[in-house]
């Protein structure tokens, strides 16, 4: 009879730690999703911003001509080709 005693201890002990070992594998995955969640959240988060702030650089930096016309013409000298070289007057 303390044969069956022995082993049926031993089966319990077996059964309790299966069962430990089931729980923390379900544990761990169940962490590991919500792990992955939270990064996808994240880098999706980011893409977000970061198409913001294209939009936003490309809405400062649309041109439509009304900085050209609104800057001074730059002032070139233009050569008199009656003159010499060395006569040249520069404004």
């Amino acid at each position: 009879m303390a044969n069956w005693e022995r082993k049926s201890q031993y089966l319990l002990r077996e059964i309790v730690k299966f069962r430990t070992y089931i729980d923390t594998l379900a544990t761990a995955q169940a962490q590991k999703q919500k792990i992955y969640a939270e990064r996808e959240a994240r880098e999706q988060q980011e893409l977000e911003e970061a198409e913001k702030e294209a939009e936003a650089s490309a809405k400062n930096t649309e041109d439509d001509g009304a900085i050209q016309a609104s800057e001074p013409a730059p002032s070139k000298t233009i050569p008199n080709p009656a003159l010499p070289a060395a006569f040249l007057l520069h404004p």
